[in-house]
C-alpha cells in the first residue's frame, strides 16, 4: 500500500523534468528511486524538479534513494538555495515518515563531497552515504 492507502504500483516508472537535467526512475520491485542529475542543473531545476517526482509518485516515501550525480557539471550554478528548497519541500512531503530511509549519493569526484555531507543534516530521518561507484551504492541499498 502507498502512504495514501492505495495499492503499490508494480514495475518501473520513469520521468524527466523539462530541460533534461533531472530524470528519475522508480523501481517498485526493489523500492528504489533513482534520481539522475546531469549537466548544468540550476537552483530552480532542483527546487521544482525534485519535488515534481514526489508529486507524481508519492509512494516513493517507501523507497530508498540513489542520487546519481556523476554527470553533474558546474555551469548551472546550483547551490544552497536550491538544496534548501528541496529540503523544505521534502519535510512538507514526508512529515516525519522518512525515519531510517537510505540515500546514496554517487559522485564523479571529491569536489562535491562536502556539499553532499552538509545536505544530509537537513534530512535527520534519513541515512546518507556518499559513493564514487554506482555498484557500491547499489550494494549498500540492497539493489544487487
Amino acid at each position: 500500500m502507498t502512504p495514501d492507502g492505495f495499492p503499490q504500483p508494480v514495475g518501473v516508472a520513469t520521468g524527466e523534468y523539462p530541460g533534461g537535467r533531472i530524470s528519475w526512475e522508480v523501481d517498485y520491485r526493489l523500492l528504489v528511486l533513482t534520481i539522475r542529475l546531469r549537466g548544468g542543473v540550476t537552483d530552480d531545476d532542483l527546487a521544482s524538479g525534485v519535488p515534481e517526482i514526489w508529486l507524481r509518485h508519492p509512494e516513493v516515501l517507501d523507497c530508498a534513494t540513489l542520487v546519481d550525480a556523476r554527470e553533474l557539471t558546474g555551469e548551472g550554478n546550483y547551490g544552497w538555495r536550491g538544496l534548501r528548497e528541496v529540503s523544505s519541500a521534502w519535510k512538507r512531503f514526508a512529515m516525519g515518515r522518512d525515519t531510517g530511509s537510505r540515500v546514496a549519493i554517487v559522485l564523479r569526484d571529491t569536489l562535491l563531497t562536502k556539499l553532499a555531507r552538509a545536505v544530509s543534516f537537513d534530512y535527520p530521518g534519513s541515512v546518507f552515504r556518499i559513493f564514487f561507484s554506482v555498484e557500491d551504492a547499489e550494494d549498500w541499498l540492497g539493489m544487487r
